[in-house]
């Protein structure tokens, strides 16, 4: 499982000193981007200039507990699921230990220049795969119920 964390600063609040939820929506990808750093071993601006975009299709988002300005957000990323030309993924968000929020998101890979899908490159589709978490052999998934 890749893990990122993400400091909360001062423009991610909201009127009440929370994080905004827009924001914490925003953090998602932020992580993306770190994962393809950390994980698939090449910045997501490169994979943008070389004309594979990513956009959103659907996202689900529980809001569990509030950030706080300060805190450091650990946020895991796990992908679920690879089809021909999207790629599904959890996001959970911890601060210290707590969790703060789950979120899934699906995304289609484009063709920057024609805006329309595409196949997941191999090299791509391999990089998500080894992302993949290996099916619980007992308790559930972690946060989850067992």
């Amino acid at each position: 499982m890749f893990t990122t964390t993400i400091l909360v600063r001062f423009g991610d609040l909201d009127a009440a000193g929370i994080a905004y939820y827009p924001n914490l929506v925003n953090f998602l990808h932020e992580s993306f981007e770190d994962f393809f750093v950390g994980h698939v071993g090449k910045p997501y601006p490169d994979v943008f200039r070389e004309g594979l975009g990513f956009p959103t299709v659907r996202v689900e988002m529980d809001f569990l507990r509030p950030v706080h300005y300060g805190d450091h957000v650990q946020v895991s990323v796990v992908v679920e699921k690879v089809g021909r030309s999207s790629v599904q993924i959890r996001y959970e968000g911890r601060v210290q230990d707590r969790p703060v929020f789950r979120a899934r998101n699906t995304a289609v890979v484009v063709d920057m220049r024609t805006f329309r899908p595409t196949a997941v490159p191999e090299w791509l589709r391999e990089r998500f795969e080894a992302a993949m978490e290996a099916a619980p052999t007992s308790g559930g998934r972690p946060g989850g119920p067992a």
